[in-house]
């Protein structure tokens, strides 16, 4: 299973997809903190978790969805259990 886990991070980490996945996540969280920034009012912590939130679980749903549905048409699922089942 860790050979597995292993060959999923590498290919994972070869996409290119999943790097603008990143870069898009840490860009939606600067943008979220600078539009937040002012002079004249505190900072709200919960206010900035809440609206990072409900981006990042728009990203992270589509990013799972392309992820799953690649391996899936490319059988490496059916060849996971394959291996995991003899």
């Amino acid at each position: 299973m860790i050979k597995l886990l292993k060959a999923g991070f590498f290919r994972l980490k070869k996409e290119v997809i999943f790097w603008l996945f990143i870069f898009l996540t840490i860009g939606i969280a600067g943008f979220t903190l600078f539009q937040n920034i002012d002079q004249s009012r505190e900072i709200i912590i919960d206010e900035l978790l809440n609206q990072y939130i409900m981006y990042i679980g728009l990203l992270i749903s589509i990013f799972v969805s392309i992820f799953v549905g690649k391996e899936h048409s490319e059988g490496i699922i059916r060849n996971k259990i394959m291996v995991r089942s003899q």
